[in-house]
């Protein structure tokens, strides 16, 4: 054999190594990049006793502009830059859900518009994490263009949150712990919180399809660890987030569920023994009519809350009060002597932003779980038990902001979530659709760097 047959015989070979070698890189590079993003998520912004902020990078950097705002909006515009010149089309935002997004930001330009005309200032206080986590779409975007790299992301997601669940728990048996009501709960900061319970349920969805032994233990030790620290929390948000989400998710998928219920009673026992009477106090705490009890005292304040800001509504119906203004609470004994945001979503978003901008809101919400909720049911979607638990968590998310939560798109570390789950899904959507075939020229077979999506571990 002459030289130049030896050659041309290895060169397949060669190319082959190289490929492998650049979707190795490529994979690493991703995973950084991903973690570095997910480490946004669990970054509480302000202390919970204090109220100062916890990181620089929450620091004022110029105007109103804090570093991470800056930091965010530089990787945005970046990826966005990315995005535009690839070589070919990558996949479109859905229309559905378009319209009322465009929609709603109009009613935010409005309601600035109307705030300044009543003496209004700081007018990006409310919205600003919901710009930031429009600008964090497109680095999702970048790193997210199919199915494989939805489910690659999804994992190194369940690695990292698994690290900073593993963390929070060494934090609060060492003895350095968040306190409520007296009581030592690991954490305090509702966003993570939030986090943790969509970590909880996308764990739980998972180990119930994974068919091989790691990654099933893996998930259902990490859903264990996720559902045992929210409830150890005491907060009855996020106990409604994890109750819900898990409901919508048996009622999804109607295998294991008496081994299911067994997993979360399991969840609630070990929180209770633990616990003790904070918890059954806490429990009791659920129904609003109570007040009587240190776990209830706040109950009738968050009730006045609402009627507060019902009689501001009433007295503007369709305007609201607008962006950057205040009101006098008038029924809140113990809580705020005024108030600049509502402890339920849809009079929050009436109140600053509206009539208009409430109809947009819930038509935006009415359209992302129908959207959902059609492609977790699809018989060839590319990750159903993501799109399942991802539909699980926004909806119990969306019912418990009826009631008495705020709503989360004034916090960045919840838009940061929620803007990752609206790429990964319209990833995977992508590929449902069959354009797949439009990433080619990105990067070659990455299913070779994190594997296939069929376990979901």
């Amino acid at each position: 054999m002459t030289a130049e047959q030896c050659l041309a015989s290895s060169r397949p070979i060669l190319l082959y190594e190289q490929r492998g070698l650049r979707t190795w890189a490529y994979g690493l590079c991703r995973a950084l990049v991903l973690s570095t993003l997910f480490s946004i998520i669990f970054l509480p912004e302000f202390a919970h006793t204090s109220g100062d902020t916890l990181s620089p990078l929450y620091d004022k950097a110029a105007g109103s502009f804090r570093y991470i705002d800056l930091l965010v909006l530089v990787a945005a515009f970046a990826h966005a830059v990315a995005l535009g010149c690839l070589r070919r089309k990558r996949r479109q935002f859905p229309r559905m859900l378009a319209l009322p997004g465009l929609a709603f930001l109009g009613c935010i330009a409005l309601a600035i518009w109307y705030g300044a005309r009543h003496g209004g200032s700081n007018f990006c206080f409310d919205w600003r994490g919901l710009a930031l986590g429009i600008a964090l779409y497109f680095v999702w975007s970048f790193w997210l263009q199919d199915a494989s790299h939805a489910a690659a992301a999804l994992r190194v997601f369940l690695v990292y949150a698994g690290i900073r669940i593993a963390i929070l728990y060494a934090l609060y048996f060492l003895g350095r712990p968040d306190t409520l009501l007296g009581v030592s709960i690991p954490t305090f900061d509702g966003p993570t919180l939030s986090c943790i319970a969509f970590t909880g349920i996308l764990a739980f969805a998972y180990q119930q399809k994974a068919r091989s032994l790691a990654p099933k233990l893996f998930c259902t030790g990490l859903a264990l660890a996720a559902y045992l620290l929210v409830l150890l929390c005491l907060r009855r948000t996020y106990w409604g987030e994890l109750a819900l989400g898990t409901l919508l998710l048996l009622m999804l998928e109607r295998r294991q569920r008496a081994r299911s219920f067994v997993f979360a009673g399991t969840a609630v026992l070990i929180a209770a023994i633990i616990l003790g009477s904070s918890f059954s106090g806490r429990v009791r705490s659920l129904d609003v009519s109570r007040d009587e009890g240190e776990f209830s005292a706040d109950n009738a304040d968050h009730v006045y809350d609402l009627m507060d800001a019902w009689y501001e509504i009433r007295q503007s119906p369709v305007m609201g009060i607008g962006l950057g203004t205040s009101y006098p609470t008038w029924y809140i004994r113990n809580w705020k002597p005024d108030s600049v945001m509502v402890h339920n979503a849809p009079l929050h978003v009436w109140l600053k932003y509206g009539l208009a901008g409430v109809a947009c809101y819930l038509w935006f919400h009415i359209a992302w779980l129908t959207w959902l909720y059609r492609r977790a049911r699809a018989p060839n979607s590319g990750n159903p038990m993501f799109l399942r638990a991802a539909f699980a968590y926004v909806a119990a998310q969306f019912a418990m902001t009826l009631g008495f939560a705020p709503w989360p798109y004034s916090e960045l570390q919840m838009t940061a979530l929620l803007s990752f789950l609206v790429a990964a899904a319209i990833a995977v959507d992508c590929s449902r659709s069959f354009c797949a075939a439009s990433t080619a020229p990105l990067v070659a077979d990455n299913h070779v760097a994190f594997g296939s999506d069929e376990t979901g571990g």
